[in-house]
């Protein structure tokens, strides 16, 4: 039988929320984390990397146990916060489009990837619906769940709405960045959902449509140095030309359609612009 060392550690600040609930939960002692550290100076492993590799837990137990930590989350009480119900995943696991989104959440973020560092960039764009801020703000505050930081990016510039959504007023946003504001990190406002920023959509700027289609938006969303490991823009239904410029160097994009609504049409007009973008369409959400 194996023996644990003992339980003292470090200082809790050295660890994330999701390392803490393996260490806790698997009764990692200071000769294990010790090793652990050590590993990853060497290899430049993630923490749950190491773990596996090093045969201190098996991986059976780290995804369960990043699963249970994931699912719980962070709840928040949206009467005390000004958080919009709208945004259902940020007090009620159980309502379906949680439900659905969180399923979406498992295929496109891993934990793993979102430990290692790499910003991943998902566009959220809508055709013959209104709906991609109600899908961008939930699927961002689940992603945010995980512990993880990241952005909400409302480019959905025909009805900018996260700001309403989080209850939160800010002077700059995305069209600053286009812009070309010496300050980037300043158009980034802290949400009341945890891990969670938001950069809202910004005042109204002469010549959008030129600027969107000159000024790199994912670009300038990686020049932030604020380590945020997410960032979820909404595209919102807006032309395609101007969708397809908004999504450029993204990894990818969720088209959110609605049944009978959607005219197939402006599909065959935003594919083929998206194609030439070099974005690719990593699936579809159907509302209703």
């Amino acid at each position: 039988m194996r023996l644990r060392s003992s339980t003292s550690r470090p200082a809790a600040d050295r660890y994330s929320d999701i390392e803490t609930a393996l260490i806790d939960a698997n009764r990692l002692g200071r000769e294990e984390l010790d090793r652990i550290e050590a590993y990853r100076a060497r290899t430049g492993a993630s923490f749950t990397e190491a773990v596996v590799d090093l045969g201190v837990v098996a991986p059976e137990q780290v995804q369960r146990t990043l699963a249970t930590r994931a699912e719980a989350g962070t709840l928040i009480d949206p009467d005390a916060t000004g958080v919009s119900r709208a945004v259902v995943a940020a007090y009620d696991p159980d309502n379906p489009l949680t439900v659905k989104l969180r399923a979406l959440r498992s295929s496109l973020f891993a934990i793993e990837d979102l430990e290692r560092g790499d910003l991943r960039v998902i566009v959220v764009a809508a055709v013959g619906t209104d709906d991609a801020p109600g899908v961008a703000a939930n699927l961002a505050t689940l992603v945010a769940q995980l512990g993880q930081p990241g952005l909400l990016v409302d480019a959905n510039f025909a009805a900018p709405t996260h700001h309403s959504l989080f209850a939160v007023d800010p002077v700059e946003g995305v069209t600053s960045l286009l812009s070309g504001a010496e300050d980037r990190e300043a158009t980034v406002t802290e949400t009341p959902v945890p891990n969670l920023s938001l950069i809202a959509a910004g005042p109204a700027i002469a010549a959008l449509p030129e600027t969107v289609e000159r000024v790199s938006l994912v670009e300038q969303i990686r020049a932030i140095r604020l380590g945020h490991r997410f960032a979820i823009i909404d595209a919102g239904h807006q032309p395609p030309e101007m969708i397809a410029a908004i999504a450029r160097g993204a990894d990818g994009l969720l088209l959110v359609v609605e049944r009978t609504q959607t005219p197939f049409a402006a599909l065959d007009t935003l594919l083929p612009r998206l194609e030439a973008a070099d974005v690719p369409v990593l699936g579809s959400i159907l509302i209703r």
